[in-house]
Formats: C-alpha cells, structure tokens, sequence
C-alpha cells in the first residue's frame, strides 16, 4: 500500500511539474508579442505594483521577476523590481535593477526617472556605495518634490565622502525643512563634535556642538549621551565624560569611537586596568587606527607592563610609518636597557 501511495505521489508531482513547465514554455511563446500585446504580462505588472503597494514585497517580486525576463524592454517593471527589494535590504540587487530602470528610461522616453534614481542613490549608499550614490542623490535633492529626509541622506553620503562643508550644508537644508529629521540633528552633532576635537578652546564650537546634542537628546538620549561624553573628552573633561560614555555603550556596545573615547578617559583619569581593557577592545574594533594603540601602550607603560607597553607601542609606530615623535621616545625608553 505504501509502494502504490509514493507512485501515486510521484506521479502526480510529476504531472503538475509538467503542466508548470508547459504553462512557462507557453507564456515565453506568448511573450514575444509587444507588451502592449500581451494581456498576462500587462496583469502581471498591475498585480506586482498592487502587491508592493499592500507592503508585501516578496510576493511582488514573484510576480515581477518573470515578467522583466520575458519583457526585458519594461522599465517600470524594472523599477518596481528595484524598490521591492530596496524594502526588503536586498541592495545590491536593488541597485541594479533600478540601474536598468533608469537607463530604459532614458533610451525610450528620453527622461530622468526621478523615482528611480532617488532609489538607486539609496540602494547604492546602503549598499556601502556614497561616492556612487552621490550623483543619484544631487539629482533627487534639486527635485521640487525632494523632502527633509532626501536631504538628509544626501548630507549623509557627503559625510561618509570626507566633504564636511557640503554636508552641514545639506543638512542644515534637511532640518529647516523639517526639524523633526532625527538623524540630520546627530550627523550635525558629530560634525560639530569632530570639530571641536580639533579645537577644544573654541567657545562657538562648543556652543554650537552643546545646542546640537540637546536636539539629538529630544530623539535619542543614549545616543546624545555618547555624543557628549566625546565632547567632554575633547574639552578634557574626563571624569564627567565616563558616566555619559558608559551610559552611550549601554546601547551601543560596539560602537568603535565611543569604545576609544571612553579608554582615553579612563586612562586619563589613572583607572589603568579599566582603560587597558576598555582600550584593547578599541584596538579590536580600530586596529588600523594609531591613536588607540598608542594610548594603550601609555596605560601598560605606566601600569608597569613593559612588553605589554612595547608591543602596543610598535603597532602605533608601525601604523605612522615611524613619524610619531612620542611613541619613537617611548620605544627607546622602554628599549634602554
């Protein structure tokens, strides 16, 4: 009995297997009719845009895949495509689906697809991408329809660029728009903050970097938390910076900067086995990054670990090609027999 139930089973699978790959290969034949022809293709496109609509974005893309197989020439197909997996992260297929919508666009009806394009600059700046979101995102930003949080990203991917100027441009843009832009308010902040590490004396930057926390404050406190526990850090103020930092580290516990900034306090608050702990898990999250391997060579320096002290002490050097004047000292001191 069981034999002739598995063959039964078998055979029926079988069957609708067949039938699927008929219904394909019939549809292909169909398909190479013009789209304005082919009335499943056309049905096929209304059910995957009705689908992203309803927010159920894998079944559109069940829906949207074949369709832009049989009918490469549809770049609203294409752009649909793109945004479904745009909402489901899946960026880099994302990216070059909304490519292709773009390009389509441009060939057949000699238009910008201003909805795609703002798309792919986010596809590709989530992707890991901001230089080649750039472009993407200075198009949708001159739109007249470009909202607040256009803007943001916009001055998100100049930051992530390196280009300071042009991003507290923009996202100074961002907030008169529309002040409730949480994130524009922390990457404000942090501008402010950078800037203030490179002069700790300036009243107006402290100023400025002080109002710029209260804002993210309004958003996320453990983030503003973080925030001014650095600025405390760049003002030397250490021992009112650890509380804020550990507080920030509660809720961002790999957050690499707030690592490094709360190791620097400790150590310069002469909590040298906190800080070398603290300290070492800065070097694991930034090990290209100098500073913190020669603060941690400073802590075991004065915490009495001499090889500990050089090992950390080399990195630095290692890592500034030897033209960092204090660590040079350090190692020959620590050398010196």
């Amino acid at each position: 009995m069981y034999r002739r139930r598995t063959l039964h089973g078998w055979r029926l699978w079988l069957a609708v297997c067949l039938t699927g790959v008929a219904w394909a290969q019939a549809w292909a034949q169909e398909s190479r009719r013009p789209f304005a022809e082919d009335e499943e293709a056309q049905t096929r496109l209304q059910r995957g845009i009705s689908l992203y609509q309803q927010n159920q974005y894998a079944a559109a893309l069940e829906v949207l895949e074949p369709l832009v197989v049989h009918h490469p020439e549809q770049a609203v197909a294409y752009r649909m495509l793109g945004l479904c997996y745009l909402q489901l992260k899946q960026y880099p297929p994302a990216a070059t689906a909304l490519r292709k919508a773009v390009e389509l666009t441009r060939a057949q009806e000699k238009r910008e697809d201003a909805i795609a394009r703002l798309a792919l600059g986010r596809a590709l700046f989530l992707a890991g991408d901001p230089a080649a979101a750039l472009p993407e995102l200075e198009y949708a930003a001159q739109r007249p329809e470009a909202d607040a949080a256009t803007l943001t990203l916009l001055g998100y991917a100049y930051y992530r660029q390196g280009n300071e100027a042009a991003a507290r441009k923009t996202l100074l843009q961002s907030v008169a728009r529309d002040e409730r832009q949480a994130e524009a308010w922390r990457l404000l902040a942090e501008l402010d903050v950078l800037a203030l590490t490179a002069a700790p004396d300036d009243p107006a930057a402290v100023k400025r970097a002080t109002s710029g926390i209260e804002k993210v404050n309004r958003f996320e406190p453990a983030v503003a938390a973080g925030l001014r526990g650095r600025l405390l850090v760049a003002q030397r103020q250490f021992a009112r910076a650890i509380p804020e930092l550990d507080r920030a580290l509660t809720a961002q516990p790999d957050d690499a900067a707030l690592v490094f900034a709360l190791g620097l306090a400790l150590s310069r608050e002469g909590q040298l086995e906190r800080a070398a702990a603290t300290l070492t898990r800065a070097a694991s999250l930034l090990p290209q990054e100098a500073g913190v391997w020669r603060e941690l060579g400073y802590v075991h320096e004065r915490a009495g670990r001499t090889e500990a002290a050089i090992a950390a002490y080399e990195k630095a050097a290692a890592l500034t090609d030897g033209q960092d004047a204090f660590v040079t000292r350090a190692l020959e001191r620590l050398k010196t027999p």
